[in-house]
């Protein structure tokens, strides 16, 4: 779906109080799938998953003709777009660099929103401490990264089941200009990650260079796998 139809969905089902924990797929997940079974344990529980990452996408797109006409579902996109539409008082941010700086951008009154900026701890006793804080939200947008987000999302759910969780990992440093995102066209050719390699090539070297290119062989054999399977089931012409 569009990055304005998954917003929609949003929208309707923190007005009928029905839980979800949408996840942003991109490579960086795809790989960590591949060498952390704990990870993918976690990962699975989510039950709505969009294609932020261009290479998701391309997969799709080689496995379904529904997907021809796709495009990305980037948190960069879509959580400006739900800052825009809801209303702020059913609206929480937990982490972010300034996520205060986006929600000004925005054009909104960062005191409407609930927002936790300081230390976050991965514990049951921290995610309680929240819950009195959250209650009368709706959607929680958890922008701690990858995998730190999904851990703290899985503690919260079990408090706050019918709250619509969004993990957007760096989304708000994005919206509020203190990461500038690549240019649509590197962003359409798949190319976000060489601009962002080449603006921090220290803290992002290993990401790109190392740990990404076995996810990337993963989903390439997936494809392969799945096209076997689905050729074996198709009748003899």
């Amino acid at each position: 779906m569009s990055v304005d139809e998954i917003a929609r969905l949003i929208e309707g089902w923190a007005k009928k109080g029905e839980g979800r924990w949408v996840a942003t797929l991109n490579l960086d997940y795809i790989a960590r799938l591949q060498r952390d079974p704990e990870f993918k344990a976690l990962l699975s529980k989510a039950n709505v998953f969009t294609a932020d990452g261009m290479p998701v996408l391309w997969a799709c797109r080689q496995l379904n003709p529904v997907f021809k006409s796709a495009t990305r579902t980037t948190g960069a996109d879509l959580t400006p777009i739900l800052v825009g539409r809801l209303d702020p008082s059913l609206v929480a941010v937990i982490g972010g660099v300034d996520p205060r700086q986006a929600i000004e951008k925005l054009g909104k009154n960062p005191s409407d929103y609930f927002i936790y900026d300081g230390q976050v701890e991965l514990t049951s006793a921290f995610a309680s401490s929240l819950v009195p804080q959250l209650a009368d939200r709706r959607v929680v947008f958890v922008a701690l990264g990858c995998p730190k987000q999904e851990k703290m999302i899985e503690l919260l759910r079990q408090h706050l089941p019918n709250h619509i969780f969004v993990a957007v990992g760096g989304s708000f440093e994005m919206v509020g200009g203190l990461v500038k995102r690549a240019p649509l066209w590197m962003q359409r050719l798949g190319l976000e990650w060489f601009y962002r390699l080449v603006k921090e090539p220290k803290r992002l070297w290993r990401r790109y260079l190392l740990e990404y290119p076995p996810g990337a062989v993963s989903l390439y054999r997936s494809i392969k796998t799945q096209r076997r399977t689905l050729s074996s089931k198709l009748p003899p012409a």
